[in-house]
């Protein structure tokens, strides 16, 4: 008599879609993947430091690890209802952002059978402020390639919206800006000085060029700058309209969370704007530099502020809004540090024009 307890898992086993061969009572297992499809963690809580990795491990009814095969990674997607999606072929995810995730697999439109639960925490003790990734785009009305790129901006998902400011520097259009005694618009200046080959150029931070021009490639440069380099400081803004002189009058405070060197400055962008023969879907415009502080690209060595931790520094601008209408412009103030010898952007807000925004504390 065969034993009781093995005649009952090759049950169990042959229930999962397995054959038992009626000769030798030997299992048959397809080539297949089989339903129904688990998902497992190592870990169920990880540190958001971008840096502590859950790893995930995807088994079949038959208990055949699918994750290893790299034929059949390609088409397994591990997604959290919450929006995280673990990067096409890799099986870890970590995490910038306190949360609790809710993660199933699809295997060829077929769903893990579970949930898993993983809990991000602490992410206040690697970053004390909320930071914004500053996207620089240089870009022009009569470049296709670069309306590719406003779409790929447009869709990003809600996190990287949440988390970036957009900045677009046209070059060699009617919505170009040469500043007095320039040789260069602002674009055109901006492409040649970070080594831009052409338009768009894309640079996030003062620190990464990319020719990412899907969102969802841009949606990882962006977290990889929110891991690598945490804000040190936050940065509130206030701004006033001043309709009867034209201007609008604006004031940002910083507080250094860690203590460092800072400069500090304003730019303003004009939204809403139609362009008859731009590239973009419907001609429409927005986020344009139409003036700035000198320092948009570099730090001022003379107004570079040295701060102890907790220290603040402010800066006021009075800006015209010369002939544009007031709801159609927002105001951008930026924190710059030094990183070896260039500059990069630690922390970047935006508002309406009139309108203000105050220290947003990570949780």
């Amino acid at each position: 008599m065969k034993n009781l307890l093995y005649i009952s898992a090759l049950a169990l086993m042959a229930a999962c879609s397995g054959t038992v061969d009626p000769e030798d009572d030997q299992v048959i297992i397809p080539d297949e993947y089989t339903e129904p499809f688990t998902l497992y963690v190592d870990k169920t809580t990880v540190q958001a430091d971008g840096k502590d990795v859950v790893t995930f491990s995807l088994k079949d009814a038959y208990g055949r690890e699918m994750l290893d095969d790299k034929n059949t990674l390609q088409g397994i997607n591990i997604t959290s209802a919450e929006g995280v999606r673990v990067t096409r072929m890799e099986k870890t995810a970590s995490f910038i952002a306190n949360g609790t995730y809710h993660f199933t697999a699809k295997y060829k439109g077929k769903e893990s059978a579970n949930t898993v639960e993983v809990v991000a925490e602490n992410r206040v003790a690697y970053e004390k402020y909320h930071k914004n990734v500053a996207i620089y785009k240089v870009t022009a009305t009569w470049c296709g390639p670069c309306a590719v790129m406003t779409r790929a901006l447009a869709a990003l998902n809600e996190d990287a919206k949440s988390h970036s400011v957009e900045l677009c520097w046209h070059g060699q259009d009617e919505l170009a800006v040469t500043p007095d005694g320039w040789d260069y618009d602002y674009g055109s200046f901006l492409m040649s000085y970070f080594g831009g080959s052409g338009f768009p150029t894309v640079i996030l931070d003062l620190k990464k060029n990319t020719i990412e021009n899907t969102s969802s490639g841009l949606e990882k440069e962006i977290w990889n700058l929110r891991a690598d380099y945490p804000a040190t400081c936050g940065v509130k803004l206030s701004t006033e309209y001043d309709e009867s002189a034209g201007v609008i009058n604006a004031t940002a405070e910083l507080t250094s969370s860690t203590g460092g060197s800072y400069d500090m400055g304003m730019v303003l962008l004009l939204n809403n704007q139609i362009v008859q023969s731009g590239t973009n879907d419907g001609g429409k415009y927005s986020h344009i530099v139409r003036a700035t502080t000198g320092n948009f690209f570099m730090y001022s060595s003379e107004s570079l502020t040295k701060l102890e931790k907790d220290g603040k520094m402010t800066f006021s601008q009075q800006i015209p809004t010369g002939n544009h209408k007031v709801e159609d412009l927002s105001v951008v103030a930026f924190a710059l540090v030094p990183d070896g010898d260039y500059a990069r952007m630690d922390n970047i807000v935006q508002v309406q024009a009139g309108e203000s925004v105050d220290y947003i504390l990570n949780k």
